[in-house]
């Protein structure tokens, strides 16, 4: 049965993004090995994507290829007009569980939860998290776009592995209970 999975990095004080979106200091760790951090593993993991709009335009600013080509990409808007501009892209007006369960069991394999901090919430609110891989970058931010924004409602999760690498970053993978 597939999965829904949030998978991503966060500073060590909670933050994903700056607060302009910015992800710049993800790239400044020095990483001279080159190391995926277990990107490429989840990755093989995974079918289905599913991102806000902001995160999904941050992304599309990256200027580069599409990075999401085999898998089936659903955005998160308000905005009923709002139209995409990748292939097998299609839009969610509003984060419902009942759509996001139905895309769930259609999957073959899991879902990843790509963010942002607002969607991830409404899907925790929703119970609908299954497992979150935190990636941990070995910084402070003091300020930026919160992993767990608007109030997350109570969800206990049991640590289920956690990954120590050299460049500082840890991953920690919870199970929800």
């Amino acid at each position: 049965m597939s999965t829904i999975k949030l998978y991503i990095a966060t500073s060590i004080d909670g933050f994903i993004a700056r607060e302009n979106g910015a992800l710049d200091w993800l790239t400044a760790l020095p990483n001279p090995n080159q190391i995926d951090h277990g990107y490429a593993a989840f990755y093989q993991t995974i079918d289905t994507v599913i991102m806000g709009r902001t995160t999904y335009e941050e992304i599309l600013g990256f200027g580069v290829d599409w990075p999401y080509p085999d898998c089936q990409t659903y955005v998160l808007t308000s905005d009923p007009n709002y139209q995409v501009n990748t292939e097998s892209t299609a839009i969610l007006n509003e984060p419902d569980a009942e759509q996001i369960l139905q895309i769930k069991s259609a999957s073959k394999r899991d879902l990843w939860v790509v963010g942002g901090g607002k969607v991830i919430t409404a899907m925790m609110n929703d119970r609908l998290i299954d497992e979150m891989i935190l990636s941990v970058i070995p910084i402070v931010l003091g300020r930026g776009i919160r992993l767990l924004p608007d109030h997350p409602r109570e969800t206990l999760f049991t640590l289920t592995h956690s990954e120590s690498f050299e460049t500082g970053v840890v991953n920690l993978t919870y199970t929800k209970k």
